[in-house]
Formats: structure tokens, C-alpha cells, sequence
């Protein structure tokens, strides 16, 4: 259920394979709200048999699990939503920074973001984290996302794929660690994109 490469996964299942067991992958989107209420995205690599037969299982943690495809195909689908997570809210913090440095009015901003085919729903989940800096009690710290992106980055490139937005991401991530931000809220990368915001 951890977020590796598909390339790791099927290693790790040939492995177990290979010792005499059975392997699925069911990597999850949703954080501690979604453990405790049962309702995290579960994405399953596996054959159709062994979806199947563990499909009880997995509904403790999501009412449908889904099944992607063979191993690989549930890290695969993680690792592209992760990417989501890094370029999104990446991409809302510059923008975010520019309107407040150009003293536009933030709600204004996001009235216009929320009527907009743009409007993605961890705008506003992360928008007043970011307006206090307040990046405590985080669900999903910095470290974790840099961590994945690292993965994304090296699978993406293995297949052909030009990262050059994930590496810019990456150097953002970087910078928010350097700020001494790596146990926080990943929404502390806005520190890192205005590193001179002023209130």
C-alpha cells in the first residue's frame, strides 16, 4: 500500500512469487480523514482472480476499491496522482503569491478560480494554510511528497516521458526543505515560491 515504482512493484512480487506467495498492490489516495471514516481511493494492482478474492478486505478501508490492472499498474496510477499533488499545488502557490504581491483582492482571486474550468477542490483546501503560514498538523509533510516525486521523476524518465515540470517542482520541494519545512504540511512550498512575503 506504499507509494513505490511499478518497476519495484513487480520486483518485490516476483519475489514473493518466488518464496511461495501472494503479491497485490493497492497504493491509496486520501489521508487521515479518509482512514478513520473508510473512504480512501484504493488503486489495485493484481490479477483479476486475486481482486476478487481480497476485494472484502480492501472495503474496510474505501466502499470500491478499484482495480487498475496487473502489478505495476496500481503504483503506476499513484504515482501520476502524487505528480498531480506537487504541480497543483506548485502552481496555485505562484499564482497565489503574484496576486497578493500585486495587492489584488485573494477572495476576488478565487471567486474567479472557483468559477473557472482551473478550479481544482485542494485550492481552497490548502489556500488559508498558506495565507497564515500556519503548515502545522499536516496529513501528507513535505518530505513524503519530495519523496515521491523523486520516484515519479525516475519512472517517468524510464519510459520516455520529458519531466522538466516535475524537476522544477522538485527544485521547489528542495528549497522548502532547506527552509526547514520537511516535517510540515507539503502547503509550505508557498514558503519556498515567496520567499519575502510580507503581510
Amino acid at each position: 500500500m506504499g507509494t513505490i515504482s511499478p518497476t519495484e512493484s513487480k520486483q518485490i512480487r516476483d519475489e514473493v512469487v518466488t518464496c511461495g506467495g501472494e503479491y497485490l498492490e493497492a497504493p491509496v489516495l486520501g489521508s487521515i480523514p479518509q482512514v478513520k471514516s473508510g473512504n480512501l481511493i484504493i488503486m489495485v494492482g493484481a490479477d483479476p482472480e486475486q481482486f476478487e478474492k481480497w476485494s472484502g478486505l480492501l472495503k474496510v478501508f474505501s466502499p470500491e476499491p478499484l482495480h487498475i490492472g496487473g502489478v505495476g499498474s496500481g503504483a503506476a496510477i499513484k504515482l501520476a496522482m502524487n505528480q498531480l499533488i506537487g504541480s497543483l499545488t506548485t502552481a496555485f502557490a505562484l499564482s497565489l503569491g503574484l496576486v497578493i504581491r500585486e495587492g489584488i483582492d485573494v477572495d476576488l482571486f478565487m471567486q474567479i478560480v472557483r468559477d473557472s474550468a482551473l478550479y481544482a477542490p485542494t485550492f481552497d483546501k490548502k489556500l488559508q494554510r498558506m495565507q497564515e503560514r500556519n503548515y502545522e498538523n499536516p496529513n501528507f509533510p513535505v518530505k513524503h511528497l519530495l519523496k515521491d516525486t523523486n520516484i515519479f521523476i525516475n519512472a517517468a524518465e524510464s519510459v520516455g516521458l520529458d519531466v522538466s515540470i516535475q524537476e522544477g517542482v522538485r527544485k521547489v520541494l528542495e528549497k522548502t526543505i532547506e527552509l526547514g519545512l520537511a516535517d510540515l504540511d507539503y502547503s509550505a512550498l508557498f514558503s519556498a515560491v515567496n520567499p519575502d512575503f510580507l503581510d
